[in-house]
């Protein structure tokens, strides 16, 4: 009997990761937050600072429109 060739399951995906935005989406809805109760700028810069490690480079700068496009059509006032 002669063995096949293994191959995965699924297609090998080489664009970007289609839940980023999501997870980034979230990550904005949770910096929004915590500015908006503690307004404590050096605490959202460093968790900024941290996020190109996990989603990729300029993460911090899609967050950070992802935070305004929030605060501009989910927030009031």
């Amino acid at each position: 009997m002669i063995k096949k060739k293994w191959k995965p399951h699924y297609p090998k995906h080489s664009g970007t990761l289609p839940e980023r935005r999501t997870l980034e989406m979230a990550v904005a809805r949770e910096l929004l937050t915590t500015w908006e109760i503690t307004k404590n700028r050096e605490l959202i810069e460093k968790h900024l600072g941290s996020l190109d490690k996990l989603y990729g480079v300029n993460a911090h700068l899609r967050v950070r429109e992802y935070m305004k496009e929030i605060k501009a059509n989910e927030r009031c006032c």
